[in-house]
């Protein structure tokens, strides 16, 4: 980034950022004691500035330090590192006594003028949630109607691929929010990126505040700033900053196909249901296996009424040549096992003990009918242990990994030397993987995170892109908008991004959905990158012939087995997802277009330009599913859609 963008003023203790787009100007950074004392730069009386060239877990980069007093005992110091293509910014509070804080704001903004300007109309502002909860979804609004953003958020014009990537890169401690307001006129007169928010989308109910850290020396998250052209490719290098800080858990093996009972069966999931899944998913292995030519065949939640079936279930996938894979959840649990004995534990300690707490004794409230354990509580702990074992001494090679968000709130811990949700959440997921680890299984498991925070990551081999997806059309299209705003984990801050259990026939609440809107669903998981797990119950004729229609398509089955996540390049608007993804392969550009209409059929006309092609070479276009081939015209891409339906087109020369 450019060094010269950034202004220190050493008579205000403000700074400005300039990039190509626009500006920054103005801004400051803050610190909340936890007395309520509110110390900014601004109020400081000496402010200074000094650089260096140093080396982080990033890179190579130079460093401008902005360090304030006024005489006082405590310094509030802001670290600025440039990057090539952006740069980080941390607030740290210093003091030879003890500081307490729960809120530490590096980028802040207010004003009676525009903190914020960019060029372009109507200037948007994407607002990430913190979790995939709750049908938690993306939406890209203008700034006067936009909500808080959690840990990473884009600001934009309408319409234009350029846009400033703000997000966080640290996640030891802090739950970080980005917010921006406007004042009558429209102007952006507020703008604030925030270590240490908790809220209702945090899953921090009833008024909780974050938790407090103290120390001498106290820093902020570092927030990642950059402006780019194209800022999809800009989360891109925001993912990647975070991995170099905290890698991905490594996965060595191929893209997962094969099947999960959860949409089929709920909690009718049974051992002869198991068996016909695995029967049924060995007719089709030609087609729908991973490149070592295994399928995975996966238990949900439910299992638990029949553990004697455990080795059983093992044994039948094996037979079989799959991999069997269970269900845990290690943070939660119900309201009738409070006074329950905690398996594991020796007899020492019922459920109601481990439970998480606030700061007057109570409870913590329910989410989802589910209660919180302290991840740090050690019978929690052991409780992790003795269950992974079980799944280890059964043999199981896949474990899907429940409400693991309930672990990150906000309460009081058992360990006193963790005090925020996101410590605890590292804590309790740390002793989760080491459990499920390769060296202490014998043979890798893989784990999918399903319910959980965007960040942290690094504690499963693939996360949950969405909230359950089940098979309609509108459950793809809530889908893609997840895919729209967070393709870019997949291969950085997770293996793989999980599209969840993929329903082609009917979900086992639901009525069955049409042949269009199923083929769209599997769409959904093609493009994600991405873990390929059907879902329906094969013992109804219908779904299986929906399944062998749908399933096996070998030539989109070898794209998805590449593992790699497409990009969005068109119709993403407010809480609308994307209606054309590519991804770019070694002889081919292949374009997934959808359709989210169930009334309207949907004229695609997309420039060549826009998927990246170069217009006037004579490319051709074939349907995977119809096996026609076309030609572009007038050097666009040009298909008329059926209501609900999708399709993957490979484009080549």
């Amino acid at each position: 980034m450019n060094w010269e963008g950034l202004i220190l003023d050493e008579e205000t203790g403000r700074f400005t950022l300039r990039f190509a787009g626009g500006e920054c100007r103005d801004l400051y950074a803050q610190v909340k004691l936890q007395d309520g004392t509110c110390l900014k730069t601004t109020d400081m009386k000496l402010h200074k500035k000094r650089e260096t060239e140093v080396t982080t877990e990033i890179g190579s980069c130079r460093r401008a330090e902005f360090v304030h007093e006024d005489g006082g005992r405590i310094q509030l110091i802001q670290q600025f590192d440039l990057y090539e293509e952006y740069m980080t910014i941390r607030l740290t509070a210093k003091s030879p006594d003890t500081i307490t804080t729960n809120c530490m704001t590096p980028v802040c903004g207010h004003g009676e003028q525009p903190v914020l300007s960019m060029e372009g109309e109507e200037i948007r502002f994407l607002s990430a949630p913190f979790d995939n909860d709750k049908w938690a979804k993306f939406v890209d609004y203008p700034v006067k109607y936009s909500s808080m953003s959690y840990e990473f958020t884009v600001i934009h014009p309408k319409e234009a691929a350029s846009g400033l990537v703000m997000g966080s890169v640290d996640h030891d401690c802090w739950k970080t929010g980005f917010s921006a307001k406007t004042d009558k006129d429209g102007s952006i007169v507020c703008l604030e990126a925030i270590s240490g928010v908790a809220t209702e989308d945090t899953r921090d109910l009833d008024g909780a505040r974050h938790g407090y850290l103290t120390g001498k020396e106290i820093s902020s998250a570092r927030i990642f700033l950059g402006w780019f052209k194209d800022f999809q490719s800009g989360l891109a290098v925001y993912g990647k900053a975070n991995a170099a800080i905290r890698p991905a858990l490594p996965w060595n093996g191929p893209v997962i196909f094969g099947w999960n009972s959860w949409a089929a069966l709920m909690g009718k999931v049974s051992f002869e249901k198991y068996k016909e899944a695995c029967d049924f998913m060995k007719s089709i292995k030609d087609t729908y296996q991973g490149s070592d030519g295994k399928q995975y065949v996966n238990y949900d939640a439910a299992w638990g009424r029949f553990t004697n079936k455990m080795r059983d279930s093992v044994a039948y996938a094996e037979a079989n040549g799959q991999e069997p894979g269970t269900y845990y959840s290690p943070f939660i649990t119900h309201e009738h096992q409070f006074k329950q004995e905690v398996p594991g534990t020796n007899g020492n300690y019922l459920f109601e003990d481990l439970l998480l707490r606030d700061e007057d004794g109570k409870i913590l409230p329910q989410i989802d009918g589910l209660y919180s354990l302290d991840p740090t509580h050690p019978g929690t702990l052991d409780y992790i242990s003795y269950e992974t074992d079980n799944i280890i001494k059964w043999g199981f090679r896949s474990v899907k990994t429940d409400f693991v968000g309930h672990g990150c709130r906000e309460g009081v811990f058992y360990n006193k030397e963790i005090t925020t949700g996101v410590q605890a959440f590292n804590y309790g997921m740390s002793h989760f993987t080491k459990c499920l680890s390769e060296e202490r299984a014998g043979y890798p498991i893989f784990i999918s995170l399903s319910i959980a925070p965007i960040m942290p990551h690094g504690y499963g081999h693939a996360r949950r892109i969405s909230c359950d997806a089940f098979g309609s059309l509108d459950q793809s299209a809530y889908l893609n908008n997840c895919i729209t705003y967070l393709w870019w984990m997949n291969d950085c801050l997770y293996r793989f991004n999980d599209p969840d259990h993929i329903v082609t026939y009917k979900t086992y609440d639901k009525h069955s959905t049409t042949l269009e809107e199923g083929r769209t669903r599997y769409h959904t998981g093609v493009i994600c990158g991405s873990l390929m797990l059907t879902s329906d119950d094969y013992g109804i004729p219908e779904a299986r012939e929906r399944a062998r229609t749908i399933l096996t398509n070998e030539e989109i089955n070898a794209i998805t087995r590449k593992g790699e996540s497409f990009r969005p390049v068109s119709g993403a608007a407010g809480e609308f997802a994307a209606d054309t993804f590519v991804r770019k392969d070694e002889d081919a550009t292949i374009a997934a277009v959808f359709n989210y209409s169930l009334s309207d059929e949907r004229l695609v006309e997309i420039p060549l330009e826009k998927l990246g092609l170069t217009p006037g070479h004579p490319y051709k276009i074939k349907d995977l599913w119809t096996k026609k081939v076309t030609e572009p015209q007038s050097n666009t891409l040009r298909l008329t859609l059926l209501p609900a339906q999708s399709t993957i087109l490979k484009i080549y020369q």
